[in-house]
């Protein structure tokens, strides 16, 4: 979104942008179908990654064969495998920041497999925009104590990822999302769409610049 001043990078300034590395889990590069999301991301984090040496990120609108469970396919043809955030593998446990000053909009455990585990929305004003951010995979600790309504301080760190049996059994990492407007969803809304749903879509911009942050 343009007008927005520069973020704080979510990943915190311990992991700085030279350390991030761009790894593309697109169909082309990964095959049609990854039977086991877990190792079969780990897999290619740990070859980009160069088994852990460096931090990877990616995803936006990438076309991915890893969505398999039911709630991703629903009926022959309309395969929700677009995926409309960013995500960042690092180690369960890390923290994450916020990339801007916001409040609390909503939080949830999504626990069906393959979810979002551990979820916190944060809604921002910022030079007259309203949006927010969507984290996901998160762990369940960094649910506890929460409140909607609480401001949360650009820089603050507000939560933590997730470890596999917690963040809906995905390879560890954070589901970064910028959303304008939530369609009254709470604590969750679409990270994985099919194609032709251009309205989710266009309500999500490329946050990959809250990431490499300077």
């Amino acid at each position: 979104m343009k007008g927005l001043p520069t973020p704080f990078p979510v990943m915190g300034e311990e992991i700085p942008a030279e350390k991030l590395v761009p790894v593309d889990l697109s169909t082309d590069r990964t095959g049609p179908v990854v039977e086991d999301p877990y190792y079969g991301l780990k897999y290619w984090v740990d070859l980009t990654s160069q088994d852990g040496k460096y931090c990877c990120y990616g995803g936006y609108l990438e076309k991915r064969g890893i969505y398999t469970a039911g709630q991703y396919v629903k009926k022959p043809g309309s395969a929700r495998n677009i995926h409309i955030g960013v995500d960042v593998w690092w180690h369960p446990g890390t923290p994450v920041f916020a990339p801007y000053t916001g409040k609390v909009h909503s939080f949830a455990y999504n626990d069906k497999p393959l979810d979002y585990g551990g979820t916190i929305v944060l809604e921002h004003r910022v030079n007259d925009l309203l949006f927010y951010t969507l984290y996901g995979h998160l762990s369940k600790e960094s649910l506890s104590g929460l409140k909607a309504g609480v401001i949360i301080n650009r820089g603050q760190q507000f939560c933590r990822l997730g470890a596999r049996e917690e963040n809906g059994g995905w390879y560890p990492h954070l589901h970064l999302q910028m959303i304008k407007s939530m369609m009254n969803f709470s604590g969750d809304y679409p990270g994985v769409v099919a194609a032709k749903n251009r309205r989710i879509i266009e309500n999500c911009p490329n946050p990959e610049f809250m990431v490499k942050a300077p």
